[in-house]
Order: structure tokens, then sequence, then C-alpha cells
């Protein structure tokens, strides 16, 4: 009896094991793996054609395993101090993010549709994105948006990551912390106008390439 026990003992230990093996795995595909430089763009969702407003490009951090989960941070290096929280679990992926010292805020919903094929295809995610602004009372919403995420490749800041089992907790806080400051110190984004956009979602905004040419920052 003594010897069974033990077995069975063994055996929920083994199943057990696996079972927290299988919950540390990362979702795949994810933002992070395979590369963490992505390109998203608004849709204003009210309008009949869903008209495009803008692109940014946004860098994800590396991720923690929560769970079933992995979550980080992330920071646009396209628009000045926007920057927040990634959640993602299965092909769901969230993000919050605030700009403008905090008083403008965003949230994002997304879902992964497609992996990366080389030569053929980029990895997308596809869902909703919406943009407000506080202003004493319910908020001010700026706009209900619909978004595609779309795979870039790998950010140049801090450094590329080849090797993420390099990156340790310290690394990890001390490379937060300089992103923040490059998100904070980024140029102003400006709209086909000249004048300083001002939100991530908004229209008429020059392209990302002319900001980086104009900036310097490509």
């Amino acid at each position: 009896m003594d010897t069974l026990i033990k077995k069975a003992v063994a055996i929920a230990c083994g199943c057990a094991a696996l079972t927290n093996a299988a919950i540390a795995q990362p979702p795949m595909p994810n933002v992070f793996d395979g590369g963490n430089l992505w390109a998203i763009t608004y849709y204003n969702d009210p309008a009949p054609n869903h008209q495009e407003w803008a692109t940014q490009h946004i860098c994800f951090m590396p991720y923690s395993t929560v769970g079933s989960s992995i979550q980080g941070t992330w920071y646009s290096t396209t628009f000045p101090d926007w920057n927040g929280r990634y959640y993602q679990e299965g092909d769901e992926l969230k993000m919050t993010g605030d700009y403008a010292k905090d008083v403008g805020h965003d949230h994002m919903t997304l879902l992964h549709t497609t992996y990366d094929v080389p030569g053929q295809i980029r990895a997308m995610a596809f869902k909703d994105w919406t943009e407000w602004r506080e202003d004493g009372r319910y908020g001010r919403i700026i706009g209900w948006g619909n978004a595609k995420l779309e795979r870039l490749g790998k950010c140049r800041y801090p450094f590329i990551i080849d090797d993420f089992t390099q990156i340790t907790p310290d690394l990890l806080q001390k490379l937060e912390v300089e992103a923040l400051a490059f998100s904070q110190e980024l140029p102003d984004r400006l709209t086909l106008k000249g004048e300083i956009a001002n939100f991530p979602g908004e229209e008429d905004l020059e392209s990302v390439s002319d900001y980086q040419e104009r900036t310097g920052l490509r």
C-alpha cells in the first residue's frame, strides 16, 4: 500500500510539474519574440469607411511570464512621452498607455491573426484602440478606433536584444528607465500643416519616414 501511495504521489507531482511548465510557456506569436518593433495604425471607427488616421511605431520591452500570460512595458519611438504596459494571454493582447504628461490615455485590445512568414507576410493583430483625456468629469473621448498592429523588426533602442535569457531583472529595470527617458525626450510629432500633434491617433500626421528624417531618429 505504501508503495502504491508513493507512486501515486510521484505521478501527481510529475503531472503538476508538467502543468506548471505548460503554463509557464509564453503565448506564440507574441509581441516580443521574433521582433519587438511594431507599427500600430488607427482607423476612425464611427466613419462609414473607417478612415485611416495615424500610424505610430512601438517598441515592446522584454516580458515576465505570469501564470498563462506575459506582461511588460512598451514605448513609442514616433510620439513623445507615449508609453505604457501590455498584457498578452493566448492570442489576445491588451495595452494601456499615457501621453501629454499622463493627461491623455489609450487602451488597445488586439487579437493576433497571422504569424511571420519570412518573405511573405508579417505578424499582425487587429481590433480596437480608444483614446481619451481627463476633464474632471466623465473623461473626453478623442476617438473610438479600430487598429492594426504589424511587426516591423527589432528595436534599435536601448539595443537589439537577441538573447532574452541574458535579461536579468536588474538589467530589465535599467532598460525600462532608459527607454522611458528616451520616450520623454522625443521631438514633437507634427501634422501635415506643421502644427504639433495633440494625440497619437490624430489624423493627417506627417508620415513616420518624414518624422524620422526630420528628427534624425532613423
